[in-house]
C-alpha cells in the first residue's frame, strides 16, 4: 500500500544532516504510527527551525499531506523554533498525552527549563498554537 504522505528534501536540504534526520525521523513515526498521519495532512504552514548552536537554519514546508525541507528561512514561516541541537531531540522523545505534549516527566520539564531559559524560543506560537500541537504530535516519536 502506497505511503498517504510524501517528505522530500529540497535543493541543498540534502546537504544538511539535520534534515536527513528529520526526514527519517517522521517518515518512521508516520510509518509506525498511521493515526500521526491525519494531524501531518492538516499542517498546511511553513514551519523554520534554527538550531542556535549549529548555525543551521531550514524550512519545514507543510501542504496537506507533503512536507518539503528546505535549507534556511523561506516565505516567511507562521512558526520559528529557535533551539540548541538536544532540544531538537528532546521535542522528538516528548510525550504526548490526551493529545497534547506533556510536560509532566523528565523529558517536558527538560523542554519547560529551556523554554524558561531561553535556550529554546518559539516565534509565532499564539498565532499558530494548534499547528504546533499538530507538529508535537507529529514528531513525537511515542
Amino acid at each position: 500500500m502506497p505511503a498517504d504522505f510524501e517528505i522530500r528534501l529540497a535543493p541543498g536540504a540534502e546537504e544538511l544532516g539535520l534534515a536527513n534526520m528529520l526526514r527519517d525521523l517522521l517518515t518512521q513515526n508516520l510509518d509506525q504510527h498511521p493515526r500521526k498521519i491525519s494531524d501531518f495532512k492538516k499542517l498546511k504552514i511553513g514551519i523554520g527551525l534554527v538550531i542556535t548552536d549549529a548555525e543551521i537554519a531550514m524550512t519545514l514546508g507543510f501542504a496537506g499531506g507533503l512536507l518539503t525541507i528546505y535549507p534556511g528561512l523561506r516565505n516567511r514561516p507562521g512558526l520559528v523554533i529557535f533551539a540548541e541541537s538536544n532540544q531538537v531531540m528532546a521535542l522528538s522523545n516528548q510525550r504526548i498525552k490526551w493529545g497534547l505534549p506533556y510536560y509532566f516527566d523528565d523529558t517536558g520539564r527538560e523542554i519547560l527549563s529551556a523554554m524558561k531559559s531561553g535556550r529554546l524560543k518559539v516565534k509565532g506560537l499564539l498565532s499558530h498554537f494548534p499547528s504546533l500541537i499538530r507538529l508535537s504530535r507529529v514528531m513525537s516519536v511515542h
